[in-house]
């Protein structure tokens, strides 16, 4: 859901003030009969026992002039309470999410008004109700004790339990955890904790049980990718139905006894409205009432609602209670019947529904938060419903509610000239608030400010006119239009204090913090009074004095903060003050909320120090616990060393694998001329703990032998193997037997550095750094955990030693293999429930460094470890992770079809589809959400960017539109280069770095890469051909993709170069490029302007000296298989040379191929050339014109050369014998192998010596007719 009506970076707090009515809390083991909750108007007719939706009404567009959008906020709110009242229940469903949203930006008071005005107003007891609580959101009231009799008697259930987080690896909802497994909701065991995560039963204060939901952020942490329980105990009074009911971000799935009665598997990212719903049978006496909630990997706003009704959804206030014990285990089968509920109802659209329909289902996805994140489906409907002929009036709000920012100011542009064609007024307004809002966002001011008069925004009078008219002013940048903006603002909220909107005082609070301290405690009382009791409040009260700020913080802590981050906060700020008691008491609260965050256990700690309540062993374990979860926090580390040594050795357990100095110092060897430096000691240390975080210790040093030159070079290149680093050692062991300390250390953050003194050959420096993960891996939306390690180094920086050790428990243990192990000591052993392993080498392998050579993982014994075991083990995480990814929407269908339209074969279709992928799509390392994995197809859309495995996954949802079945496919180009990792048997090490698309079909099925722009079906690019990759549906491990011939790859050139008497020359060329070659034409010479710097630079000017490339240059790009040609001018002013009255003309490259090639004459490492060079052929033939009066010498001889498959060479010479004046050479190289064996070297250079020979000579023009 958005969080402000026009993005300016400001939050949407739904807050405002009304005071309903209260009702009375029913005695124990009594059902209470609700009053009305909002207001005191009279009660709705009972409606029938099963609710229906209403019939489909025509569209509002064209019926009673209830209008959707509208110039003011104000005039709005009124159009939508209407569209509730007389919509159908989809429509006034949408409605009240609208309503909702426009409470920022309306008169305050007016949208709760109006939500009540729908309460007392409606027929349809899902509408009326969901009414209400949408006004409960908006009261002042949420989040303090007097908000509980409201809530009663809507049903919701207040007195509830949390428990959690679970981490979700894959299981989700499915999976029983904890008290659900072990059916111990009563609380026997009492904790569920893994590593250091506490995960218990914990209380939640009725403040937060509110019509809001549960704050999750508040309880459970990490929630990211975990999953809670939140239950709660019902006595029912006697035998009846009940239908129970909730609402949740994320997932969630409804539990009665034991008994699963609903779910939902889509992921949202609010809880406005009730989800899922069943009717259950419930006999007299207690009951189990318990919802589970999983999170995913994008953020969400963490609410979980549940609520009670009868058939006919009226409330049903029962007592509850948070004791979960004594409720008995499900005799017999519950009897139940699962209910659709009024969103659900409103989602259930198509294409083909009406366009009301999908308006009210887009409004809901949006403003509601009703979109599965995972697989959206608003993107396309809105796509669907743009394209229809709708009211400008409708094409506004669809505009205004786009999650994509691209697609707004597009759509809001084409309702704006709906409008003025149509003379809608209300609507133009609307559409050119909303153009301006986003003009402002992306920094146009100027454009911006140019609306603002166009559109006559200074003769509006309601308060958002005024907001964006000094917004826009202070985007101009100037101090004096920013005064004059804050004035403005400032003006209107002393005339109408109370009724200015929640945005204007947000914002005024934002401009006056620094330069108007009373205006600023003014407004931010003002936002207190409307239900603003978080941190900021506290902020506040700070200045007003010791019984203020208590108060504040008293409040904040009770009810007023929705998360962590804030009641931790709060603590904070009564410590900064100095009132440690207060203090004090308030961080053992924040325990209640956040027993898994680290500043809750320093902030006591320093409580305790400051009242002096606390010894050195309980400040110690504090420390301790803090440090566990934040490990990588080097100031808790020193402290705990000075407090604690005991306390502080907690957690690093793994430092018992460092070494002494004299061990390492001991394989010092002085200054040699061979080496650059030598590394003495090498120590890996992996350690996965309970609560699947990984650290790695790593220790080593390095003996100078070539002295640091510059300063830059004094800075040590710490491995940067996790998200958190610390150091533990940094010292100079000096050749004279002294130490020394770095000249720099800092040791905060995720990136410490370390700077040294001066070095001197034969100086040590030694070095031990813990990296950390920054929280448990294996979550879909982190990388996948693995790690690699070499026992070996180059000749010119050996290694002496080398070891690894893996630490994991059984349970989730890290997957060790070891390629081309050596002399390897190995050893194994069990400590407790864990399994570690050392490996050491004694004498690491070292190799010669050598050019083009392949990766270090290629020739050195290598060391890999990952969480997963098998590629099916990966497999399966990876697709769990993608599923929904290729679901095609509205929008993926309707351009399918359109890009497909006339095409008559199935290549035709597919190579279409292709061709929009690779060149409209632009190529942009576009990170997604959950990192690791690709963004979706609608976010491609939208961007109309992306980066390789995005394309692939647009390219395969397209397929499947026009029924081409495909498949992503993850590759390790041959730019890595390091397939020996993923050919490891004991551990899946999924490292890639690229992804594509598969068809299967015949002769091994068609790969497909689109990733960059100018790309073309035909030939795999040679970075892709003959590397390793996986495909994601075969059982099998990685296969290697098919091989490219060198005639996929390469260009065939044609030059007529005309001679001139000085030596200058006129060329004419036409060449033709394939595979590799065609795609880089592509990218260089689209751009028209672009074309003759590019020819020049890398088609003629290696060739041909002193050259000037015609601007006039042919060029066409799309011919088949991915073929390019092009065609050109130019003139040289130095093209052969005179030798007394001869011209002598060079037929090759300044730069002979042996010395770029095979410079080495023996190696003892493989050589691989990179993909540009091989496989590849150049072939070119020159048609060489002498000058007038001078004829060609006889040329000397051509031939061939061949390697086998190595590749294959010929030259050779023909004169034009009826044209003394013309010789025809032709020329052709080719490169087909890429890794050339270490035996197979003295061949191959042999073979590129012989074809330097061959192609190293030159042609005589002498003067004369011959």
């Amino acid at each position: 859901m958005r969080r402000q009506l026009f993005a300016l970076t400001l939050s949407l707090g739904l807050f405002a003030a009304i005071s309903p009515t209260h009702a009375q809390k029913p005695a124990p083991g009594q059902t209470a009969k609700p009053k009305p909750p909002i207001g005191a108007g009279p009660a709705a007719a009972k409606p029938p026992k099963v609710i229906t939706a209403a019939p489909t009404k025509p569209s509002l567009a064209a019926t009673s002039g209830v209008r959707l959008t509208a110039r003011a906020p104000d005039a709005m709110v009124a159009g939508q309470k209407a569209r509730a009242l007389a919509g159908n229940e989809a429509e006034a469903l949408a409605a009240l999410a609208t309503l909702e949203h426009l409470s920022e930006t309306s008169t305050s008071g007016t949208s709760e008004r109006a939500l009540a005005e729908v309460y007392r107003g409606s027929s349809n007891v899902e509408v009326k109700y969901e009414a209400a609580l949408a006004a409960r959101r908006l009261s002042a009231e949420e989040g303090t004790d007097a908000a509980y009799p409201k809530a009663h008697a809507l049903g919701l259930l207040t007195d509830v339990v949390v428990v959690g987080p679970f981490r979700d690896t894959g299981g989700g909802l499915d999976t029983k955890e904890g008290p659900e497994k072990d059916k111990d909701f009563g609380y026997p065991k009492g904790s569920y904790s893994w590593g250091v995560y506490d995960v218990s039963l914990r209380p939640v204060r009725r403040t937060h049980a509110d019509a809001r939901g549960v704050p999750l952020d508040l309880y459970v942490s990490p929630r990211r990718e975990s999953c809670s329980y939140v239950a709660t105990k019902v006595f029912v009074d006697k035998d009846r139905p009940l239908v129970v009911r909730a609402a949740s971000t994320g997932q969630v799935r409804v539990t009665f006894d034991g008994q699963d009665v609903a779910r939902a598997d889509d992921v949202h990212e609010t809880a406005l409205f009730d989800r899922v719903a069943a009717r259950v049978d419930a006999t007299k006496g207690p009951h189990l009432v318990a919802a589970k909630v999983c999170s995913g990997a994008l953020d969400d706003d963490g609410r979980v609602r549940l609520r009670l009704t009868d058939e006919a959804g009226e409330p049903v206030a029962l007592p509850h209670s948070q004791d979960l014990s004594g409720v008995p285990e499900a005799a017999k089968k519950l009897v139940l019947r699962r209910e659709e509920t009024a969103l659900t109802r409103a989602m259930k659209v198509t294409a083909k529904s009406a366009d009301d329909a999908i308006l009210s289902a887009v409004v809901l996805g949006t403003l509601g938060g009703a979109d599965d994140k995972k697989s959206p489906r608003v993107p396309g409907l809105l796509d669907t419903f743009v394209r229809r002929a709708v009211s400008p009036d409708a094409l506004g709000l669809a505009a205004w509610v786009s999650p994509f920012g691209a697609n707004r100011s597009g759509w809001l542009e084409d309702a704006r000239r709906k409008a003025v064609s149509a003379n809608d007024e209300e609507t133009l307004g609307f559409v050119e608030r909303r153009l301006l809002a986003e003009r402002i966002k992306n920094g146009h001011a100027d454009w911006a400010n140019a609306l603002v008069k166009g559109m006559k925004l200074d003769a509006d009078p309601d308060d958002e006119a005024l907001l964006l008219r000094a917004e826009a002013r202070r985007a101009l940048g100037t101090e004096a239009l920013a005064a004059e903006a804050l004035r403005a603002m400032a003006d209107r909220f002393q005339k109408n204090p109370k009724g200015v909107p929640d945005l204007l005082l947000r914002r005024l609070t934002e401009l006056s913090l620094s330069s108007n301290r009373a205006l600023y405690m003014q407004a931010r009382a003002e936002l207190e009074r409307r239900g603003d009791r978080g941190s900021d409040t506290v902020h506040v009260a700070i200045h007003k004095g010791k019984p203020e700020l208590l108060r504040a913080a008293r409040a904040a802590i009770e009810g007023g903060a929705t998360d962590d981050d804030q009641v931790i906060e709060v603590a904070a700020e009564l410590l900064r003050a100095g009132y440690g008691d207060e203090a004090l008491a308030a961080y053992k609260e924040c325990l209640e909320y956040a027993p898994n965050r680290s500043e809750v256990y320093l902030g006591l700690a320093q409580a305790l120090a400051l009242t002096g309540k606390g010894n050195d062993a309980d400040m110690a374990k504090l420390l301790a616990r803090a440090r566990a979860l934040s490990p990588g926090e080097a100031r808790l580390r020193a402290e705990l060393e000075l407090r604690a040594k005991a306390e502080a050795q907690k957690g690093r357990e793994d430092e018992k694998h460092l070494v002494k100095d004299a061990v390492f110092l001991a394989r010092r060897k002085g200054v040699t001329p061979d080496v650059a430096d030598r590394e003495l000691h090498w120590l890996r240390a992996v350690v996965m703990h309970q609560d699947r975080r990984v650290s790695q210790l790593i220790h080593y040093a390095r003996e100078i032998v070539v002295a640091p030159r510059t300063q830059d070079e004094l800075f040590e290149d710490i491995p940067q193997e996790g998200d958190l680093v610390e150091i533990l050692r940094a010292r100079v062991h000096r050749k004279d037997g002294s130490v020394s300390l770095p000249a720099e250390e800092h040791n905060e953050g995720a990136r410490p550095r370390i700077r040294w003194p001066d070095l001197y050959p034969g100086d040590t420096v030694e070095v031990a750094v813990r990296t950390w993960t920054s929280g448990p891996v294996g979550g879909r939306g982190d990388a996948p955990y693995y790690f690699l390690d070499y026992a070996g180094a180059p000749s010119t920086h050996p290694l002496l030693y080398n070891e690894v050790v893996v630490d994991s428990p059984k349970d989730t243990p890290i997957h060790l293999d070891v390629l081309r192990p050596g002399d390897m000591q190995r050893e194994e052993r069990d400590e407790g429930n864990r399994h570690v392993v050392r490996l050491v080498w004694q004498k690491p392998m070292i190799v010669a460094d050598e050019p083009l050579s392949p990766a270090m993982s290629e020739v050195l014994p290598l060391i890999v470890g990952s969480t997963f075991r098998t590629w099916d083990d990966f497999r399966k995480w990876y697709k769990e992770a993608v599923r929904g990814f290729t679901e095609p929407d509205e929008e993926v269908k309707r351009l399918a079809l359109e890009l497909t339209k006339n095409k008559k074969t199935k290549d035709e279709k597919i190579r279409a589809l292709f061709d929009f992928v690779a060149d409209d799509i632009r190529y942009v390392n576009y990170v997604s959400g959950e990192w690791w994995l690709p963004n979706r197809p609608q976010q491609l859309l939208a961007r109309r960017e992306g980066d390789c495995d995005d394309k692939a996954i647009l390219l395969i949802t397209l397929l499947r539109v026009i029924g081409v079945e495909a498949q992503e496919v993850l590759v390790q180009t041959r730019l890595t280069g390091m397939p020996s990792v993923l050919s490891a048997k004991n551990a899946a090490v999924p490292m890639f770095d690229h992804g594509i698309a598969f068809m299967p079909g015949p002769n091994g099925g068609t790969y497909l890469d689109a990733t960059s722009p100018e790309s073309r079906m035909g030939p795999l690019p040679s970075m892709d051909a003959r590397a390793t990759a996986l495909r994601l549906d075969a059982g099998t491990g990685p296969v290697v993709l098919p091989s490219s011939s060198p005639d996929d790859h390469g260009s065939e050139v044609e030059w007529t170069i005309t001679i001139g008497a000085d030596g200058s020359a006129e060329l004419e060329g036409a060449e033709r490029h394939r595979g590799d070659g065609g795609f880089w034409l592509r990218t260089n010479l689209t751009q028209k302007d672009a074309r003759a710097q590019y020819v020049e630079d890398n088609l003629v000017g290696p060739w041909v000296a002193q050259v000037e490339v015609d601007k006039n240059i042919d060029f066409k790009g799309d011919l088949p298989n991915g073929e390019a040609k092009v065609s050109y001018k130019a003139k040289s002013l130095a093209f052969a040379r005179r030798e007394q009255a001869d011209l002598v003309i060079p037929l090759s490259q300044s730069i002979p191929l042996a010395a770029q090639l095979a410079p080495l004459v023996t190696r003892t490492l493989p050589m691989v050339l990179p993909p540009h060079m091989a496989p590849n052929h150049q072939t070119r033939v020159v048609k060489l014109i002498a000058p007038p009066n001078m004829h060609f010498a006889e040329p000397p001889p051509g031939g061939k050369e061949t390697g086998g498959e190595l590749g294959h060479a010929e030259l050779s010479f023909t004169k034009d014998p009826k044209n003394p004046r013309v010789l025809l050479v032709k020329r052709n190289v080719v490169l087909d192998q890429h890794v050339i064996p270490t035996e197979k070297y003295p061949a191959f250079r042999a073979f590129i010596q012989r074809v330097d020979a061959l192609m190293h000579k030159s042609v005589r023009i002498e003067r004369g007719e011959k």
